[in-house]
């Protein structure tokens, strides 16, 4: 917190406050002999909630983040005022304490009035008794009916180290991503460093904040820009960088700064007072070290206000002849990588001239390059839609008909989260296969038989110990050799699972080969579960071949996975529809998709079983022999593998996953639960029937799905 020097024109700048407005020489030279200017750098507090009334304040420029905290700690309540705004009236006038927090979130210039000299001026001065009057009732207003009298405004710096990267091209179309997704107000506002450019110079504007504001195109795009140039070396801008940044602030919610490549004073300034800084950069050593500088720089100017989920590594689009692997970027930046942006292709932008001195390279709304900053701006914008795939065993096939449906009407899906059989489907979806091939690949299973070549036997042990029996039998170590057979057939039996589920990872490898999270088209995570530590793993990244196997490995049915001293299942057994994982994450529009039974469903499938197998048992021998054998024997094995492990297993676990599920669902925004009855956990081979009742539920919900979308 500073004073600023004396010889400020006090009047000048109170006349901008609009409370004082309408007011005459000599009230407002009365005010101002009791004002204070002062300069709250960014991160000042400059009263805190419950600290004794002190002062009127009046915001000159930047902004200020009111807020309480609740018991917990948690902000609440939380308001934004700024450039002309005013706080602290209430406990001023009554002598309470401070209802609320306020503090800086800019460089801010605020006009202080101690409290008993306000409360003179409010005695003395008629105008302000009323117009303050009028700010009190316009304030309780907005507390009763719950509406904030601000809007929201975000600063959005993009800044390349080094040239080459695109990120102009980036923070262009970053602009008109807002735009399209929020259809709120968005200014680009662009620096160049060239003074031989033909555009506004930043030091004939940065003074007036008028002027500024005029300065602003308009009807050139959907968006409006402001594109200036400015001398590194001139003193004085420097020193009107802070407000110059948060000027635009009252009339725009997001605010996109392009800026130049080279690192100064006025870029480093600008890089502090934003909310958000997207650092681009090229997957490139030299690159990357120098991103780190930078990042370097800002932990040092923010200290203990730095937020690494406010500084975001982008990769850039830009294709280099030798791509890093993901672990070699981290261990040179030290630092997550917040996006990959997809290479952009010559046919997929455009040059465009905006007005004269500045043209814009405009991307394809269609090309995946878009897409990918559509799904960022919802980010920014607090409105990203996630997916939540639930576990289900074969019933979770319905997930390929959702998927259909939100293929062919466009819904975007910015991140699915998959439990199970939801994490199989949903991973091979976020790599880029469309709902068509997902299908082919249900349908390989559509021929019973097709379950072989997923079914792989525990049989390894008994195998070894097979071999040694022979290697005995053939050294005539014949009692030695009996043992060894007797020791086998028990070791024939699965311990900890029916299957290894080595088949189901050779089946996924052939259909994702040695992708990682990272190749995702769409954000992905799978949940699994810990047998060991009874907790939740919410895996993303590394193979996601893993990450599947991990989710799906139903107890009692495919060995668990032991690894780094866990014992790892199926993601269903604690979290079957894990919509707690976005809401962790801050998403607020949820899709869940529970594809477990309901105890009718179980029961009408259980009663239409029993009633074709009454049907099937009518049928006489002479008119249908085969049939009539074929219906016979196979109850004869079914009778004698019912009740098996596997089963009894599945069906406990699924009707208390249910129980969970449903629980689940209730924190979802839309919740499809298709239509399950007559068909059984394990009939992969009823792909087509289960895949149309996913497409049926999903239609049923459109209009809520479209509707959540719009909101």
């Amino acid at each position: 917190m500073t004073a600023l020097p004396s010889f400020f024109n006090k009047i000048a700048v109170i006349k901008q406050i609009p409370i004082f407005e309408g007011l005459n020489w000599f009230e407002l030279n009365r005010i101002a002999r009791k004002v204070e200017l002062v300069e709250f750098n960014k991160g000042d507090v400059i009263c805190k909630q419950e600290d004794p009334a002190d002062a009127f304040y009046a915001v000159v420029s930047g902004r200020i983040y009111s807020y309480t905290l609740n018991p917990g700690g948690q902000k609440e309540e939380f308001d934004f005022i700024l450039r002309g705004m005013h706080f602290g009236i209430i406990s001023t006038l009554t002598g309470e304490n401070h209802s609320h927090t306020y503090e800086a979130i800019n460089d801010s210039v605020v006009i202080k009035i101690d409290k008993n000299d306000f409360s003179n001026l409010f005695k003395s001065t008629p105008k302000l008794a009323v117009a303050l009057s009028q700010s009190l009732s316009r304030k309780i207003r907005s507390h009763v009916t719950g509406t904030r009298n601000t809007q929201e405004s975000s600063i959005i710096a993009v800044y390349a180290p080094v040239k080459g990267s695109g990120s102009s091209t980036y923070a262009v179309n970053l602009a008109l991503a807002l735009k399209v997704q929020t259809d709120k107000k968005v200014l680009l506002l662009s620096l160049s460093s060239e003074l031989s450019d033909p555009l506004i110079n930043l030091a004939d504007i940065v003074l007036d904040h008028q002027k500024i504001i005029n300065s602003i195109q308009k009807d050139k795009l959907s968006i409006d820009i402001l594109a200036v140039k400015f001398d590194s070396k001139d003193p004085g801008v420097l020193s009107r960088m802070s407000p110059f940044i948060s000027a635009p602030v009252n009339d725009y919610n997001y605010i996109v700064f392009d800026l130049p490549n080279e690192m100064d004073d006025i870029i480093l300034k600008t890089l502090v007072q934003s909310d958000i800084v997207h650092l681009v950069t090229l997957e490139r050593e030299q690159d990357l070290e120098s991103t780190r500088h930078v990042i370097d720089h800002l932990t040092e100017q923010l200290k203990d206000r730095f937020q690494t989920e406010k500084v975001q590594v982008i990769i850039s689009g830009v294709k280099e002849e030798h791509e890093l692997k993901p672990e070699e970027i981290k261990q040179i930046l030290n630092y997550d990588v917040f996006l990959r942006l997809p290479h952009l292709k010559e046919e997929e932008f455009h040059s465009e001239n905006v007005f004269e001195g500045f043209s814009i390279f405009k991307v394809d709304p269609t090309s995946e390059y878009a897409f990918v900053l559509q799904r960022l701006s919802r980010q920014i914008s607090g409105s990203l839609i996630g997916l939540v795939l639930g576990g289900g065993a074969a019933l979770g096939l319905t997930h390929v008909g959702i998927i259909r449906v939100l293929e062919k009407e466009n819904i975007p899906i910015d991140i699915i989260i998959g439990s199970s059989m939801g994490a199989l489907i949903g991973g091979i979806w976020a790599v880029g296969y469309k709902a068509e091939d997902i299908e082919k690949f249900a349908r390989e299973f559509e021929k019973k038989s097709g379950m072989m070549k997923i079914f792989d036997p525990p049989f390894e042990r008994a195998l070894t110990i097979f071999i040694i029996m022979l290697v005995l039998i053939i050294f005539r170590h014949f009692t030695l050799g009996f043992f060894c057979m007797a020791l086998a057939i028990p070791l024939a039996v699965p311990v900890s699972g029916l299957v290894r589920g080595e088949a189901i990872r050779l089946w996924l490898k052939e259909k994702l080969g040695n992708k990682h999270f990272h190749h995702t088209k769409i954000p992905f995570r799978a949940v699994a579960y810990d047998l060991q530590r009874r907790h939740d793993i919410v895996i993303d990244e590394g193979s996601l071949v893993n990450a599947i196997c991990k989710s799906i490995a139903i107890p009692g049915v495919i060995r668990p996975i032991m690894e780094n001293g866990q014992m790892i299942i199926d993601g269903g057994v604690l979290n079957p529809l894990p919509t707690n994982v976005l809401m962790d994450m801050g998403v607020k529009k949820i899709i869940a998709v529970n594809v477990l039974q309901s105890p009718q469903e179980v029961s009408y499938s259980h009663d239409l079983e029993n009633d074709n197998n009454k049907h099937k048992a009518r049928i006489p021998f002479n008119q249908h022999p085969f049939k009539y054998i074929n219906f016979r024997l196979t109850s004869l094995i079914v009778k004698a593998f019912t009740p098996n492990i596997a089963d009894i297993v599945v069906r406990t676990l699924q009707a208390s996953e249910y129980v969970l599920a449903e629980a689940s669902g209730k924190h979802a925004d839309v919740l499809i639960h298709p239509d399950l009855k007559g068909i059984n956990w394990f009939e992969l081979y009823e792909a087509a029937q289960l895949i149309k009742r996913g497409e049926d539920a999903a239609i049923k919900h459109l209009a809520s799905i479209k509707a959540l979308v719009k909101r």
